[in-house]
Formats: structure tokens, C-alpha cells, sequence
């Protein structure tokens, strides 16, 4: 054989399931969290993942988000606003 073709295209897409799940365990360890440091946290997802992620788990409510300026920071649910 000539070897096969393996993916050659990096795995960057992720299940949204998948992603969600890990910013809320993140943040029931963590209680409060900004989006630049949860970032860096999940190098495996792109910004663009993480943000609508987060951003959908906002309007569900499972999730608080919080603008200040150009920082946006997350806090979960149990933790007093």
C-alpha cells in the first residue's frame, strides 16, 4: 500500500454538549471565573466555541454573565450576585 490518508485537517470541531459540560464543571469548581481565564483553561476549543457556549448556557440560565468594560466574567448560579 502507499499508506493511507489519515485526517488531515487538526480535530478542532468538539461536540457543544461536550463543551458546555466542561464550562460548568469549571465553574462549580471555581464558583466565579472570567471568559479570558476559562480560555486559556480549554486550549482544545477555539474562542469562538467557548463564547457561544457560554453565551447559550447564559440565556438558558445556567449561567450568570457579567460584563465590566471589555472583561466578561462568569459565575454560577449558586454563587450570590
Amino acid at each position: 500500500m502507499y499508506g493511507a490518508v489519515v485526517d488531515a485537517q487538526p480535530a478542532v470541531y468538539h461536540r457543544a454538549g461536550g463543551l458546555k459540560a466542561h464550562i460548568l464543571d469549571r465553574l462549580e469548581e471555581e464558583a466565579v471565573i472570567s471568559l479570558d481565564a476559562l480560555i486559556q483553561m480549554l486550549p482544545q476549543y477555539s474562542w469562538n466555541q467557548i463564547f457561544s457556549a457560554v453565551d447559550q448556557l447564559a440565556r438558558d440560565g445556567s449561567l450568570v454573565l457579567r460584563r465590566h468594560r471589555y472583561d466578561y466574567t462568569l459565575f454560577s448560579t449558586a454563587y450570590p450576585t
